[in-house]
């Protein structure tokens, strides 16, 4: 099984497998037919999938792990999710643009040249600094965790614009206690009308009880004696 550093390396090297693949493709600036044309489409699209997927596992489990375990993890981890935002954003984006449309070769570039430099980022400063302070077990575990969660993200089909923004790993255990509290509001609403219900059926039947009384025939009363029973 691949550590985490084996993991992202064989991630990365996939990544770059795509680019250069779809640098020597045939595109609309040089002539391509429309059947290359939809190879490219394809290719593109296999490529924003496979960029999705890597970037949710690293924010799943690479960056945490960063966050805590280096001095400067915080900042180190908040540069490399905002590079990966703006990567994933950029590929959200190239998915609805037609490929013979000028700007999708442009916004191509761009977004392969934001890739390669956000893997040279975590290859050249992130991965060497975490190597000397994660111990190899750990590293073996975040290696799992990282192709687990691959494995997820192909299931779910996890999309590019779905990246968080930067800092919001740190807000989900916030997200989890604000769904907890909305379970709970609910909960006392229902409670409430259900005692709202009860008590107008407790009004109800005392109204009915009371009609009951009015309605009953009163027995005729015995009227008095005037002379207080006595004998005349």
């Amino acid at each position: 099984m691949e550590d985490v550093f084996t993991a992202l390396e064989n991630g990365h090297r996939e990544i770059r497998r795509m680019l250069r693949e779809l640098e020597s493709s045939p595109n609309s600036a040089n002539g391509a037919n429309q059947a290359a044309l939809a190879r490219r489409r394809q290719m593109v699209d296999r490529l924003i999938m496979e960029h999705s997927r890597h970037e949710t596992a690293e924010q799943e489990c690479f960056w945490p792990a960063v966050r805590e375990l280096m001095a400067n993890g915080e900042q180190l981890a908040e540069q490399g999710v905002r590079q990966e935002q703006a990567a994933q954003q950029m590929m959200g984006e190239l998915r609805n643009i037609d490929p013979q449309e000028a700007r999708f070769e442009e916004m191509l570039r761009n977004a392969a040249q934001d890739m390669k430099s956000h893997m040279d980022f975590e290859e050249q400063q992130v991965m060497p600094a975490l190597r000397k302070v994660m111990d190899p077990q750990r590293a073996q575990r975040i290696g799992e965790q990282l192709m687990q969660s691959k494995q997820s993200a192909s299931a779910g089909r996890a999309r590019p614009h779905a990246a968080p923004r930067p800092g919001a790993l740190k807000g989900t255990a916030q997200a989890r206690g604000g769904q907890n509290q909305n379970q709970g509001q609910n909960q006392g609403q229902k409670q409430r009308g259900q005692n709202q219900n009860q008590g107008q059926n407790q009004n109800r039947s005392r109204f009915q009880q009371e009609q009951e009384q009015e309605e009953q025939p009163q027995g005729r009363q015995k009227p008095k004696d005037p002379m207080g029973g006595r004998g005349r």
